[in-house]
């Protein structure tokens, strides 16, 4: 965690955050705001939650993708387990704003996917299918009905290709949405019915900076948000909430410190319905915001109702934070709601039609405040976090008066796998004292055919939000809210399978020599019978042992079972399966699990295989290779497989240890931080006295000093939007076709550059001191050429290699040129 990451954490635990008055806010306003984005991370949470707890305005967040391919700061997870991880982070993100999130899609491998970076827009609509983007953005427009659409980011050349896609769909949808013969379908099979949002606003501000360099100037600003001014309730600006809640998306190493500042951001209004000057002084003016607003629209006993709502919310509000009189208000409100609700039909067919949305919000809004002004705690607790299908679940929900009166009239249902069905709590005669606290113990049956746990939600909502092992309570008349364990409770299989990586290599040039993997088997519940764990073998392979067999209760909490493979030397790449057999079913899948403390716990369940790639692979033996780890990577794994001694080195071994011992010394990717960057001195020294080092990729904000950090200076290119290679499959070209890293100990050839996944690289280097040799030509589609993938430097006796390809991804994914050219970076030119 970063000095920034930490200070916001610290901040965030020392505001005094009022739940009371963060619940009664929402009901001030009766608008809606919808940012659209490409990724998890993209929504402008400084704007949000501007909107959102100073205004009420309900925000939402609607993305195209799960973030998928993005980078990892914090972990080894990528591709769809990345995309389930940041959906988890954006959804704690949203937690803290708090705003809805809306995805376009709800699936793995769905057609609208993130595949990576990309520096076109149209390579992006083409991929994704520009039809479908704007029929996806639609729905979610049609479902949420905004007053409001807002893209984060410009349509200009310097950005990134999916940002550019996603704004150019909401351009498009906003009209789209409001057009009865577009997508009909939806209309017409699945009971929408078009929305006309009523203003389109653009980002006013760059988006340069040493990511992207939005080529052309921001539109002009026609009004400006004050997201530096002060909450005296939460005790920051909103710039600093913002954080709190970009601090979740720590996989990409969001969360940066701002000091308490004035300070305004700005938007462009591009589209409005409505005929109101262009510069405003609030995006909301001319829209409705209050209950007083929707009054104005109408007359009538619907029009005295709204006026009253309007006075008993301006009460509420007043009387905080007296809890009795806040509560008191409230319920007269919930009446006020109930009888415009019942009035609606008086109106015309379009204001009933609006309005009705608006008050179905507001009183789920309430329900949840009058919830929090009751002075009832509740909390619900189960005794595992797992469970599994055909099992009984235990649990309690444990309730505690804070207030001054005696609570009788409670509701409580609990949901088990089926969200639609709640099953209700018989509290006949209860009562609760205040500063009582009671128990009440919960029981659930999972069905057998229960699915296993998905970690993709289509939407996610804040408050009222209803998952799998919930409940759902009820205070009074109208108060209302929804309970969620500390943690989710995940269906998973009674066991978990899973390898030590996804796949081996399996050498050629040692003569079909066997090779060992290791699957940890992990119990998550209990089985009523003997185990059996063992792995299938295709034709002309074998496996030994074939399997293990564990008697029944005997099977630990954890265990490792080590399997030999053999096979034929001119095999293509083959897939195994492993297995545990228990209680009559056969079990093979890996349960992925994700446990940081900056989310709640998710994972992905996926088929475990093991992957067996062939491979001829030429590595010396006695290589001593020292690797400094920062947990992004697991190149020294790979190596470690490969035959190769490796020591893990930390900051202080590099500043105590002889290095010289060590034939290389390998840096993890972006492992440069101010600790690793104050050891260059002792790193310069190394290679100036002989010694082979390789580095892999670093960005110039993780603390490279492209002065200082190298053994000699090397400037990454800045902004990285221009510095990378997209295509997996770009053709590479060779500079110095006779360098040694390019013929030994292992000949690369156009074979080593095929079926590489997701990019080639990134944070190539621009230009460096004139040591270095550039090896490498390589382009994406219609852009200039890129040299700085692969640098060697000659430096005193030694060497310096540094690598911006992406090996540490193609390994886990067994690419056999990755892993040719990682063994012709470790090994010294000189070695025999």
């Amino acid at each position: 965690m970063t000095e920034s990451q930490r200070r916001i954490n610290e901040q965030h635990q020392l505001s005094g955050i009022n739940r009371l008055w963060n619940v009664l806010t929402p009901l001030k306003h009766v608008g809606s705001f919808m940012n659209c984005g490409a990724h998890p991370d993209d929504e402008r949470s400084h704007i949000l939650a501007y909107l959102a707890r100073n205004q009420g305005v309900r925000v939402m967040y609607a993305t195209a993708t799960r973030g998928k391919g993005g980078q990892n700061a914090i972990g080894t997870e990528a591709g769809d387990d990345l995309g389930a991880f940041r959906t988890e982070e954006l959804e704690a993100a949203a937690s803290e704003i708090p705003m809805s999130v809306h995805f376009y899609s709800a699936r793995f491998g769905d057609e609208i996917d993130d595949f990576g970076f990309s520096t076109d827009p149209a390579e992006a609509e083409e991929h994704w299918g520009k039809d479908l983007m704007r029929e996806r953005l639609v729905r979610i427009i049609r479902e949420q009905k905004p007053d409001i659409l807002s893209p984060t980011f410009l349509d200009v050349d310097g950005q990134h290709g999916h940002h550019r896609a996603v704004t150019r769909a909401t351009i498009d949808a906003y009209d789209l949405a409001a057009d009865p013969n577009a997508f009909p379908e939806q209309i017409t099979k699945d009971g929408l019915k078009p929305w006309k949002a009523k203003k389109l606003y653009l980002s006013a501000s760059s988006g340069a900076g040493t990511v992207y360099d939005d080529s052309e100037a921001p539109p002009d600003a026609t009004v400006a948000i004050p997201t530096g001014l002060y909450d005296p309730i939460n005790g920051a600006t909103y710039r600093q909430i913002g954080e709190w809640s970009r601090v979740r998306h720590l996989t990409q190493g969001m969360g940066r410190w701002y000091d308490a500042a004035p300070e305004l951001s700005h938007l462009h209004r591009l589209k409005s319905h409505i005929d109101i000057p262009l510069q405003e002084k609030d995006v909301f003016d001319g829209l409705m915001r209050t209950f007083s607003d929707m009054a104005d629209k109408t007359d009538g006993k619907l029009a005295a109702a709204l006026n009253q709502a309007q006075k008993n919310l301006n009460d509420a509000m007043a009387a905080f934070p007296d809890r009795a009189r806040v509560l008191d208000h409230l319920n007269m409100l919930s009446e006020n709601l109930t009888q415009a609700q019942s009035l609606l039909s008086t109106a015309s067919d379009d204001l009933s039609e609006d309005f009705a949305h608006r008050l179905a919000l507001k009183k789920k809004q309430l329900g949840i405040a009058i919830y929090e002004a009751s002075g009832l705690r509740a909390e619900i607790i189960w005794d595992s976090n797992f469970v599994s299908p055909g099992q009984e679940f235990t649990g309690k929900i444990s309730l505690y008066n804070t207030s001054d009166k005696p609570v009788s009239k409670v509701g409580l249902s609990v949901i088990g796998t089926d969200t639609s069905n709640p099953k209700a709590i018989n509290l006949k005669d209860f009562n609760i004292e205040p500063g009582k606290q009671k128990d009440i113990s919960i029981r659930l049956s999972v069905p057998k055919d229960a699915p296993y746990h998905n970690p993709l939600n289509k939407n996610y909502e804040p408050f009222w939000g209803l998952e799998h092992f919930s409940a759902i309570i009820g205070v009074g008349d109208a108060g209302l809210a929804y309970l969620l364990p500390a943690n989710p409770v995940l269906v998973v299989p009674p066991v978990n399978l899973s390898w030590e990586a996804s796949g081996i290599f399996y050498n050629r040039l040692t003569d079909g020599d066997p090779v060992q993997a290791m699957l940890s088997v992990d119990k998550f519940t209990d089985m009523s019978s003997d185990v059996v764990i063992g792995l299938d073998a295709p034709n002309g392979w074998t496996v030994m042992p074939p399997n293990y067999k564990v008697k029944k209760g005997t099977l630990p909490g954890s265990s490792k079972y080590k399997f030999t493979i053999s096979g034929p030397t001119n095999s293509d790449r083959l897939t195994m399966t492993p297995y545990a057999t228990a209680d009559g079913q056969r079990v093979e899948e890996n349960v992925r699990l994700m446990d940081y403390p900056h989310i709640r716990n998710t994972c992905k369940i996926v088929p475990n295989t093991l992957d067996v790639q062939p491979i001829d692979l030429e590595i010396p033996a006695r290589l001593k290779v020292g690797y400094v780890d920062r947990g992004a990577d697991r190149v020294y794994y790979w190596l470690q497989q490969f035959g190769v001694n490796v020591t893990m080195l930390s900051v202080d071994d590099l500043k105590t240890q002889d290095l010289s011992a060590y034939d290389t010394i390998v840096i993890g990717i972006r492992a440069f931080r101010a600790d690793l960057t104050a050891t260059s001195p002792f790193l310069r020294t190394y290679v100036e006295h002989g010694g082979n080092l390789v580095t892999q990729y670093n960005r110039t904000d993780d603390d490279w000093n492209n002065e200082t950090t190298p053994p000699r200076p090397i400037y990454i290119g800045t902004p990285s939007f221009r510095w990378r290679i997209t295509d997996p499959n770009a053709k590479v070209n060779y500079l110095l076709p006779d360098h040694h890293l390019l013929n030994a100990p292992n000949k690369l050839g156009d074979a080593d550059w095929a079926d590489w996944d997701q990019e080639r690289g990134l944070y190539f280097v621009d230009h460096a001191s004139k040591e270095y040799e550039f090896l490498l030509s390589m382009s994406d589609r219609g852009k200039p050429p890129l040299k700085g993938g692969l640098i060697s430097g000659k430096i005193g006796d030694g060497w310096h290699h540094h690598c911006s390809l992406i090996l540490h991804h193609q390994l886990e994914h067994q690419v056999p040129g990755a892993a040719r050219l990682l063994a012709n970076l470790i090994t010294p030119p000189d070695w025999k």
